[in-house]
């Protein structure tokens, strides 16, 4: 039965609809967690630990150097039992765990009745040794919106595992490693995430050109990104990930059971690197090169920020925006013959700064209104718009009649453009045609709104 197969792991039932920008591409993440995980962490904290690293890994996709506006949308956990986990990974046989991972993402998206929760792309993370020594993930190049390769196989072995987790995505999306194929191996050094061996940390990292590139090359095709997502209404986390993770359970994460910071470098600045070493060779200090999360308290009051200990202040915390309440509704735009009405919204609660990001969606919405027939059924919208502008707009020093032009090209269909009676010369009025302005005399359902032709009857 499924229910001793896995465990569903679910924030509220409320769910929200987020508007995105046209340009904005939303990775909608099913997270499969092997039972490796749940018992290295604990299933009372597995939950905290999964959405601070999936924040991460969006964190690392929002880079600029990316070059594109990609989302990671977490929309489901499914925690797996033992005997489900040992039936997935083979031990040594990476290729084989990978399509065995992706066939059961697979079936999960074809048992999946919710609509909320339907996945773009599976990420599957373990602790067992799927691979050789030090293999960290494993996954297809290209494959995203595919129904079985949109799948990556990552070794989950502390925070860190977040840059394996955006590596192993970004082949998916169809990047290549840095420097094999392409002339990107300068970057390698610098912290690039593409890199053949994942060497990037929360103080170094970024995407190179060749990601950017090869990105670019495929990203317009992944239909399955342009939706409009829903979100899960996740427990809110801190704005610093490290406020709820102190640097020995960071260490704990890293190498294991046992780890905790490394006391042997009496004068060095914690937050610089974290370094950790089990208490039977407490001289004995390993780390992975990269600093502790930020939000980690490294002395009393102080905390890590940019690899440094120090005072948290407002000032310095990047603060993302939100939206304020919305207004009422406005006047509609036509008295009969249905019009539109508008309400706002302003990205002020509160404001982005320090490098914040801006509210996600629109900053309007509209109903339609006075939807009733006009009393002269034979008034055109379009005609009175033209017409007003007989005695003002003059064009070849004369005066005109104007009548209802329809543009030819469907992107201009919502500016106003009129046909001279006089003379026939089709002209543009150098404006948007009114609110609720049909967009075409052919299309009976779509109404001009803001300048959009937006469908709006069935």
């Amino acid at each position: 039965m499924l229910g001793l197969v896995e465990d569903r792991i679910n924030g509220s039932r409320r769910r929200s609809r987020r508007h995105d920008t046209d340009d904005d591409y939303n990775i909608e993440v099913l997270l499969g967690v092997d039972d490796s995980v749940v018992q290295f962490h604990g299933k009372e904290h597995v939950q905290k630990y999964l959405l601070t690293l999936m924040n991460i890994v969006n964190e690392i996709y929002h880079d600029e150097s990316l070059g594109a506006h990609i989302n990671v949308v977490l929309v489901r956990i499914i925690l797996l039992s033992y005997g489900k986990s040992m039936s997935l990974i083979e031990i040594g046989n990476p290729s084989q765990s990978l399509e065995n991972v992706c066939h059961w993402a697979f079936l999960q998206r074809k048992s999946d009745t919710s609509q909320a929760e339907s996945h773009d792309h599976a990420i599957f993370l373990t602790r067992q040794d799927f691979g050789p020594s030090g293999m960290q993930g494993y996954a297809p190049v290209t494959g995203m919106c595919h129904p079985v390769r949109s799948c990556t196989l990552n070794h989950e072995d502390g925070f860190s595992s977040a840059f394996v987790v955006a590596h192993e995505t970004g082949h998916v999306l169809g990047m290549e490693h840095d420097g094999q194929g392409n002339r990107c191996g300068d970057e390698v050094r610098m912290g690039s995430i593409m890199a053949p061996l994942v060497q990037a940390a929360f103080h170094r990292f970024h995407w190179s050109r060749c990601s950017q590139q090869e990105l670019n090359r495929y990203l317009h095709s992944y239909d399955c990104l342009r939706n409009d997502p829903f979100e899960r209404d996740w427990p809110a986390l801190p704005q610093l990930p490290g406020i709820h993770y102190s640097m020995n359970e960071q260490c704990r994460f890293d190498f294991g059971l046992g780890y905790m910071m490394c006391t042997a470098f009496r004068t060095y600045d914690p937050c610089k690197q974290l370094w950790c070493s089990h208490p039977d060779n407490p001289y004995f200090c390993k780390t992975k090169k990269g600093p502790p999360l930020d939000g980690t308290m490294c002395a009393p009051g102080k905390h890590c920020f940019k690899g440094h200990c120090i005072w948290l202040t407002p000032d310095i915390l990047k603060r993302d925006g939100n939206w304020g309440a919305w207004s009422k509704f406005g006047s509609c735009s036509r008295t009969c013959g249905t019009g539109v009405k508008f309400r706002t919204r302003q990205c002020d609660n509160p404001h982005p700064t320090n490098g914040g990001r801006s509210c996600v969606g629109l900053s309007y919405e509209f109903q339609l209104c006075n939807t009733q027939d006009c009393p002269n059924a034979l008034d055109d919208f379009r005609e009175e718009q033209c017409r007003q502008w007989d005695l003002y707009f003059e064009h070849g020093n004369a005066q005109h009649h104007w009548l209802p032009h329809e543009h030819k090209e469907a992107k201009e269909r919502c500016h106003l453009y009129c046909q001279s009676k006089e003379t026939g010369e089709v002209v543009s009025m150098k404006r948007m045609v009114h609110d609720g302005t049909h967009c075409s005399y052919k299309d009976p359902y779509s109404l001009c709104v803001r300048g959009d032709c937006l469908k709006c009857f069935c």
